[in-house]
């Protein structure tokens, strides 16, 4: 019975969309045979090519082999609405920036040399002289995401890619070298606590030493291994707590 629909591929506005702006797809001219409308379509996500793809799973959230088209067709799809006018459509909304899969890594990637892809496909239900139908769609054609971002200098992030200034609790600005590797950072926090920390990177953007200003008004200074505290000038202090060279409890020195 599935025959009698005629289900267009999905339609995109680009073959590279911005990882960080949402994503519109539509489904048009979906039709029965005398051409009149059907009632309902949905989209279901894929990463890779068709044939070899993975189906995002959207009740486990996760990625997983695209089963056979059958069950397909009971997957939980992302939502579209329905769009009336001359040309009418259903239209449903991805937003990749800040999805996470059940093990909390990012459901969706910006691509590195083409990869990862995507593509999606249709699945339409409607119910015609006392029977339900429900057909898929040609696979669209593939897609990858882009970061805008990622070929920036200076940054500013948030505590997620989606959070907004006025709910942010904490914020990191960040600068890159030549090869784009992190030089160092300056991040404030005020969640669980208030604080303020500060490092450098090495050559390969990892952190070497840091400052730390914490909440109960310490400040801890942590050099890179093997590294040490040097002070170009006088120091004064009231006590000084030190670990002997020997090993055992620390000390005041008096």
């Amino acid at each position: 019975m599935t025959d009698m629909l005629t289900v267009p591929a999905p339609t995109l506005a680009s073959a590279a969309v911005s990882i960080v702006k949402p994503m519109l797809l539509m489904v048009t001219d979906v039709r029965f045979a005398d051409g009149s409308l059907a009632a309902e379509g949905d989209v279901l996500v894929f990463r890779g090519a068709p044939g070899v793809a993975e189906l995002w799973d959207e009740a486990q959230k996760t990625w997983r082999p695209a089963p056979a088209e059958e069950t397909l067709k009971q997957t939980k799809p992302l939502v579209a609405v329905f769009k009336p006018g001359a040309s009418p459509a259903w239209q449903a909304t991805l937003v990749a920036i800040g999805q996470k899969d059940s093990a909390d890594a990012d459901a969706f990637n910006a691509a590195v040399n083409g990869s990862p892809s995507y593509f999606v496909r249709a699945v339409v239900k409607t119910k015609r002289g006392g029977v339900e139908q429900t057909a898929l769609s040609p696979a669209s054609a593939l897609f990858t995401f882009v970061d805008s971002t990622a070929n920036a200098r200076f940054t500013t992030q948030f505590d997620t890619p989606t959070t907004k200034p006025d709910e942010a609790h904490k914020v990191r600005m960040l600068l890159k070298g030549d090869g784009l590797q992190p030089a160092g950072y300056l991040e404030i926090r005020a969640q669980p606590n208030f604080e303020v920390e500060i490092a450098n990177c090495d050559a390969a953007g990892n952190v070497l030493a840091k400052v730390l200003l914490v909440a109960s008004g310490e400040i801890r200074l942590t050099p890179a291994a093997s590294a040490r505290v040097v002070i170009d000038g006088d120091a004064e202090t009231d006590r000084l707590l030190y670990a002997p060279v020997g090993g055992g409890a620390k000390r005041w020195l008096s």
